[in-house]
């Protein structure tokens, strides 16, 4: 190992091999460059930067100088489709059976993918330096997780569950002493449709361990594609945080301003008299009173002029009268006055 440590280093090459299972021999296998981190999971045929072919044993091997000496995430991909990698099959993402593996390297990392007892591929490897697989023991994490939540009887089993491998992924990746295992850590609960994204969104509002992970990129990989998205994804989830606050905060507003009107209004109900205060009797003319008298019978105002030897018109100026002195609105208000 020590030989092959100077081996590296003197020529600063690369070198990814591995085998595969039967149904891959002869194919084509592609190294690509993963520079968003969300992407992960997507086969980009713009995003591969070497092409090899599977010998008939299995066996394949990316090698050369051309990486970046600075760390990045790379992804060995296979399908069975076509070898065209512009074919319809690889553009539309119908290929069946692919399979993948995202890893952390640079220039100078070789990194051994055998087939383990089980002839199962990428579940084995060798390494230059620990960062190599640390997405794969993220991922072996996460899986332990999701069986945990998957098995876990309440929403509260779940937080619990949530929260300490939450923390158990920050600390491991953290010990790694890599900023990208941390941010390959970071996608896998904050993703849109991960069921640990409300959680995060919490997490975001009371944790510094985000800033910390933010001046750790600065410090490690500034000037980045991973750092610029990074900064633009925690600035527009603590917007939609803070959104979501306003949000609920004004909700909580209308609502006891409509308990607040509803309590004012049945206040001012109880309070309001049945009666008046108002003595019809000495602030109506003579005329009015009669016409008044006449109104609590009920009669129309027809009937009332009718019965008085006046006209209609003449009526309705008495009544508006009678409104505007008793300071009502109708005749409903009537029934007040005994």
């Amino acid at each position: 190992m020590l030989i092959f440590t100077l081996t590296i280093q003197s020529y600063g090459q690369f070198k990814f091999s591995g085998e595969v299972s039967q149904e891959y021999f002869n194919s084509s296998i592609f190294l690509s460059i993963v520079d968003n981190y969300k992407q992960g999971d997507l086969f980009l045929t713009e995003k591969i930067i070497q092409e090899v072919e599977i010998d008939s044993l299995g066996y394949f091997e990316f090698k050369g100088d051309f990486l970046d000496s600075e760390s990045k995430f790379y992804k060995i991909y296979v399908d069975r489709c076509n070898s065209d990698v512009t074919d319809y099959n690889h553009l539309l993402k119908h290929c069946s059976n692919s399979n993948y593996q995202i890893f952390i390297a640079n220039n100078n990392d070789s990194i051994h993918f055998p087939l383990n007892d089980l002839n199962q591929m990428f579940c084995s490897f060798n390494y230059s330096r620990i960062q190599n697989v640390a997405t794969f023991k993220i991922d072996s994490i996460q899986e332990v997780l999701l069986h945990n939540l998957h098995e876990a009887k309440s929403d509260e089993q779940r937080r619990i569950i949530y929260k300490n491998y939450n923390l158990e992924l920050q600390r491991f990746s953290s010990a790694l002493d890599e900023p990208l295992a941390e941010l390959y850590t970071y996608q896998l609960y904050t993703d849109e449709s991960s069921f640990s994204r409300p959680y995060y969104l919490k997490d975001l509002e009371t944790s510094d361990y985000y800033e910390r992970l933010l001046l750790k990129l600065e410090k490690s990989y500034p000037n980045t594609s991973y750092l610029n998205q990074y900064e633009n994804d925690i600035a527009r989830d603590r917007l939609l945080f803070a959104k979501n606050k306003v949000d609920t905060k004004y909700l909580i507003i209308v609502i006891l301003l409509v308990i607040s009107v509803s309590i004012n209004f049945v206040l001012i109900r109880k309070k309001k008299p049945k009666g008046t205060k108002i003595k019809y009797r000495e602030v109506l003319s003579s005329q009015e009173l009669k016409v008044f008298e006449l109104m609590k019978q009920d009669l129309t105002n027809k009937e009332i002029a009718e019965r008085l030897f006046v006209s209609i018109s003449t009526i309705k100026s008495h009544i508006n009268n009678i409104y505007s002195k008793l300071k009502i609105s109708s005749r409903k208000d009537i029934v007040k006055f005994k």
